[in-house]
């Protein structure tokens, strides 16, 4: 169990508290086990901006640690310790996703598009409909890439409001599902609908969509080849069941229950169901993955963080 209570001090001039103070450590774990994949595997990573972004985590923690204690800025502290845990984690497991492939299990997309289609759902067709209505479409894509802006601010959000239970518990959730989601994926592979089902290229045009054919054959490459180089720029979203983007809406709209942007976020997030499904990265099945996969997460979360310990 993780106590608020707890903190721990470096030389003097630094205090990270406890839930903060693991959660690093498991990032640095992580990370040295994504190393050791990537080497073992024989992969190729670029690892400057890499360990650019691990240098940039510890900063944040640190910074954080010490506006907290020597300048009296507890809510400052808070928020830039969690960006810090955020985007350690973020950067550790994009190479541990990337060491993975080529991938051994073979894909379950046919699976998966056979239970959309008993669903009533065809992704070509929701394609088809929105591109009758490009402004719609244009709107879904913006919603669709504010998810880690989202997480970002709700990370300043819980902090300026000094609720730090919840914004520990946010992390860990955050943390835990992304875990989850990479095991499934890993053991049932799938990359979504628009390697598998094509679609009229103005279709793709009017709604302003990247992912084209050429783009679900690259997710193809990825499962049978690998990448050539694991770098920043070649990263994108690969785990398809369970949905990662729909857990980051669920956190957002749960952890900000109580406060004013719990409206506006249940809002955008209602939005991230047609937009997540409409770029083609997602079966409908994957959308239901990822909401049993938040609920798992914040019951593992809600029992390593008790409220009775943050007093």
């Amino acid at each position: 169990m993780w106590s608020k209570a707890e903190t721990l001090g470096v030389g003097g001039l630094v205090r990270l508290l406890a839930a903060e103070r693991l959660m690093l450590i498991f990032i640095a774990f992580v990370g040295l086990l994504a190393a050791a994949l990537a080497l073992t595997m024989q992969r190729q990573v670029n690892w400057p901006p890499f360990l650019g972004g691990y240098a940039a985590t510890l900063a944040l923690a640190m910074i954080g640690g010490y506006v907290r204690h020597m300048k009296s800025a507890p809510r400052v502290g808070l928020a830039l310790v969690g960006a810090g845990i955020f985007s350690g984690f973020t950067a550790v497991s994009s190479i541990f996703i990337f060491a993975l492939f080529p991938l051994a299990n073979p894909l379950i997309d046919p699976w998966l598009l056979t239970i959309d289609a008993a669903l009533g759902y065809h992704w070509p067709g929701l394609i088809a409909w929105l591109a009758d209505h490009p402004a719609l479409a244009q709107a879904l894509g913006y919603v669709y890439h504010s998810s880690l802006a989202q997480i970002l601010l709700t990370i300043i959000l819980l902090a300026a409001l000094s609720r730090t239970l919840d914004l520990h518990r946010f992390l860990l959730v955050g943390i835990v599902t992304l875990i989850l989601a990479v095991a499934i994926w890993w053991t049932v592979p799938s990359i979504g609908p628009s390697a598998f089902q094509q679609i009229p290229e103005a279709h793709r045009l009017a709604t302003g969509l990247y992912y084209s054919p050429a783009y679900g054959e690259l997710l193809r490459s990825l499962v049978e080849v690998g990448p050539r180089q694991i770098s920043p720029e070649v990263v994108t979203g690969v785990v398809a069941f369970p949905s990662y983007h729909m857990i980051m809406a669920l956190m957002v709209v749960w952890f900000t229950r109580g406060t004013l942007a719990f409206l506006p976020a249940a809002l955008v997030n209602t939005a991230m169901i047609p937009a997540t499904l409409s770029h083609g990265g997602h079966h409908l099945v994957d959308l239901f993955g990822g909401l049993a996969v938040f609920a798992l997460g914040v019951w593992i979360a809600n029992r390593l963080i008790r409220p009775e310990q943050q007093t």
